[in-house]
């Protein structure tokens, strides 16, 4: 493996390649924590395993979510919207962080995504409808982008003709690495318009809500209080921005990239198609072999030893959760996709303060998409090589040209 450690956060190789599994398997074995310095990059340490992860995960007071949220180039780095002029639940550390989670925690419970499940069925049904009818098709645009989105929205009380909005948008905040998402050449240019066009949008959206209030999450934040004050703007925005695009993007990543995985296992296909039951073991499998989220940046609050090496105050640590997806310690075959994994205690949602707070959802939206699909899908095919996303953050398959042959409804 190349001593810069370039591979583990350029996102064109990301684009090219996939996933860096060879190196993350080496590092496991050999150096599970190790620090680099990429040309262009400030230096991190690479922390592969699943228990180190968890380890530091769970010490927010010693691994800080500010300033560093992701592993960029130092150019980006100073540049980055979402750490510079955006302020959302995913950079805070405690107290603020447990006290504007808590803001929407109520709303992604499970009994309340229960309420859901009803929706998530008709847009399952209406979307396998259409695959049947159009035999062919780029799966992530037709199916993977649309079913998340749709429900995300619905939780946000947005109306249906802004969805082209949201997911342009999403595409460009996750993708602002990669050419076909990028508007200008210069990036930073892009994402300072992004963020100017989101915050108009959403500030719109509050400003509807606290005139017109209505059953809906947008409402919910409008109208919430901190300390007895309304939501400062910039973290009531953020708030919106990072719920609405991360509840939808990752979603999207892990539902593209887990048909892509039955498409390379038609054994597996033929064992969730025999027993649709095992739909919800299968999402869950699908987030582990996917891990949407790559990874996220910590820095050190203090001098800390792990694993004998010495992590330095002040230097980052970038926590990769693919890796720690793959760890043999902890998974039996790591590198075999099985829809029946029992038990499997994945990071794919994260784990301690920053656990995904849409996790129940994400897994409910893959699982009814599941039920809906298999038990009509006679066989499915690729008609292109999948293309994947350039970044190192939030990965995945951002085209997947497919044949298939669909049943009708029984």
């Amino acid at each position: 493996m190349s001593d810069l450690g370039l591979e583990l956060v350029d996102p064109h190789y990301y684009a090219e390649n996939g996933y860096p599994h060879a190196q993350w398997s080496e590092l496991r074995a050999n150096a599970p924590l190790r620090w680099f310095e990429p040309d262009g990059y400030q230096g991190f340490w690479a922390v592969t395993k699943h228990a180190d992860i968890c380890e530091i995960s769970k010490q927010p007071d010693k691994f800080s979510s500010e300033p560093r949220l992701t592993i960029l180039t130092e150019a980006r780095q100073k540049a980055n919207s979402i750490g510079n002029v955006m302020r959302t639940i995913v950079n805070m550390d405690p107290p603020d962080h447990r006290t504007y989670r808590s803001l929407a925690t109520p709303w992604f419970k499970p009994t309340n995504i229960k309420m859901l499940e009803e929706r998530m069925v008709e847009s399952a049904k209406e979307l396998v409808d259409k695959m049947a009818a159009s035999r062919e098709g780029d799966f992530v645009a037709d199916v993977a982008s649309l079913h998340p989105l749709r429900l995300i929205a619905h939780l946000f009380g947005l109306p249906e003709e802004d969805e082209p909005f949201v997911l342009d948008a999403t595409n460009r905040m996750f993708g602002a690495e990669d050419p076909e998402f990028q508007r200008s050449a210069d990036r930073d240019e892009d994402m300072e318009q992004l963020r100017r066009e989101f915050f108009a949008y959403f500030k719109k959206t509050a400003d509807e809500r606290r005139a017109n209030p209505q059953e809906d999450l947008a409402s919910l934040l409008a109208h919430a209080e901190v300390d007895g004050q309304p939501i400062p703007e910039l973290e009531l925005l953020s708030y919106y921005l990072i719920v609405l695009t991360a509840g939808h993007e990752t979603t999207r990543n892990a539902i593209s990239g887990g048909m892509l995985a039955l498409i390379e296992h038609p054994d597996e296909l033929a064992k969730l198609r025999a027993n649709v039951g095992l739909a919800a073991s299968a999402a869950d499998e699908i987030v582990r072999w996917t891990s949407p989220v790559n990874h996220f940046a910590r820095t050190a609050m203090c001098d800390y030893e792990l694993r004998g090496e010495k992590i330095r105050k002040g230097e980052s640590v970038a926590l990769f959760y693919s890796s720690a997806n793959r760890d043999e310690e902890v998974f039996e075959d790591p590198f075999q996709f099985r829809v029946d994994r029992d038990p499997n205690p994945h990071l794919g949602f994260g784990i301690g303060e920053h656990f995904c707070l849409g996790a129940t959802l994400a897994r409910m939206e893959i699982r009814v998409l599941l039920e809906e699909l298999v038990p009509r899908l006679d066989s499915a095919e690729l008609t292109a090589p999948p293309e994947r996303l350039a970044s190192s953050f939030v990965g995945g398959v951002k085209h997947l040209p497919i044949r298939y042959a669909i049943r009708g409804r029984a």
